[in-house]
């Protein structure tokens, strides 16, 4: 499809740079946040170190199972509908590339230690100082400007410090010594920190069309966690220590039924509790009779048994296999799904309906199948429109033809390795 004749895009016109972490400690956040951005239209120029590129191109699985910063999937997914371009933004010379970049965007998403960053001339304030209109988008584990900002953190330091570890599965943790912290899979304060961050750039944007004045954006994966995952943290600032919560988290009393149960293949996620919902189950369990007690007549019983609540309904699942559970489940309008394993995912029948997982031919790496559009919009459609770029594929687009470098220029900075 020709470029003029392309559908219209829902943050077209929106320019964006993201920089790559430089630290060794891994950091995805800004990653995500442009793929949020470039699939929805913005154009997001990524720039990454020289000869090594973003740390994302190192973390397999790889095509053919063979280590290749090209073809690794996290970068493959990641990185889609951006230009990239090589920089060292730790020499001035590099700097000052990154300065004229900035020129002309609407928002810089930087993962960068709030201390390399003041190293390197790259604090929020000089950047907001220097570039008025622009959004200055932060993305570091606990803030630029907290008290932990000089503290490295990580994925799973934000996940255990929110009480995201400590509280799943939830309302079953009731004893530490056989229930130990969990670390959710891969790397999500990583990706929830970067859709915040993609969140709260546009409503900066939105303010700016107001005032004409950028400002700047300081996400906290911890923070994000906290706020967006598990309430242990907000309860136990906000409520008190005597609410049944707070008991709850105080105490480590289970005062509830779990979301997960074990049925005869595995496992399945299941809500019985509200008024609605248990006379759905009971249908759907084929209206037993001991369900009909009275000791589950209503929820604040449901509530004070819920012990024998859930020993007869992990009775009643074991029985059942997760596909059976879940269809007589949701044929009763009760919330209830499988837990499936990754492969399981990739095949699910609903995603396929929808079209939620698409294909997409890369050079480097062949035929990528990855997850789509986390939203359907039907004026602006979510659009894969190009792959991961290789590692400095855009320079020569973006310093040669937009900065107006000659190949000259552009051959002495990657020979004195700038780019």
């Amino acid at each position: 499809m020709a470029e003029s004749q392309h559908p219209p895009r829902a943050l077209e016109g929106i320019k964006v740079v993201e920089l790559s972490n430089l630290d060794t400690m891994p950091n995805y956040a800004a990653a995500f946040a442009g793929k949020s951005f470039a699939d929805y239209g913005a154009e997001v120029v990524k720039v990454e170190p020289p000869r090594t590129g973003a740390p994302e191109r190192h973390r397999g699985p790889f095509k053919d199972e063979l280590p290749d910063p090209e073809t690794g999937g996290i970068h493959l997914y990641l990185n889609t509908n951006k230009l990239g371009v090589t920089l060292d933004i730790a020499q001035a010379r590099g700097r000052d590339l990154l300065f004229r970049l900035l020129e002309g965007a609407d928002i810089v998403l930087n993962p960068n230690l709030p201390a390399d960053n003041d190293r390197w001339g790259l604090a929020w304030r000089t950047l907001v100082e220097r570039f008025p209109r622009l959004i200055v988008a932060s993305l570091t584990s606990f803030g630029a400007d907290s008290r932990y900002r000089a503290a490295r953190g990580g994925d799973l330091i934000a996940s255990h410090m929110s009480g995201v570890g400590w509280e799943t599965p939830v309302n079953q943790v009731t004893d530490f010594a056989t229930h130990t912290p969990l670390k959710p899979a891969d790397r999500q304060a990583d990706y929830l920190a970067g859709y915040t961050a993609a969140t709260s750039a546009m409503c900066a944007l939105f303010q700016r069309k107001r005032t004409g004045k950028g400002q700047h954006v300081d996400v906290s994966a911890w923070l994000a966690m906290v706020s967006m995952n598990r309430p242990a943290i907000g309860i136990h600032t906000h409520e008190s220590p005597d609410a049944p919560y707070g008991v709850r988290i105080r105490t480590r009393a289970k005062l509830g039924l779990p979301w997960v149960y074990p049925c005869k293949d595995g496992w399945v996620s299941f809500s019985p509790i509200t008024e609605r919902f248990w006379k759905g189950t009971k249908a759907a369990m084929g209206n037993p009779e001991w369900a009909e007690s009275e000791i589950f007549s209503t929820f604040v019983s449901r509530a004070i048994n819920h012990d024998a609540v859930e020993a007869s309904l992990i009775d009643w699942l074991t029985g059942e296999t997760r596909q059976q559970a879940f269809e007589k489940a949701q044929g009763q309008h009760v919330p209830c799904f499988p837990v499936n394993l990754p492969s399981e995912v990739a095949g699910n029948p609903q995603y396929k309906a929808r079209g939620f997982l698409v294909e997409q031919d890369h050079p480097a790496a062949r035929t990528v199948r990855m997850p789509g559009a986390p939203c359907m919009f039907s004026r602006t459609p979510w659009q894969l429109r190009a792959g991961a770029p290789r590692l400095g594929e855009h320079n020569a687009q973006v310093y040669g033809e937009r900065l107006g470098l000659s190949a000259d220029d552009l051959a002495s900075l990657q020979r004195d390795r700038i780019i």
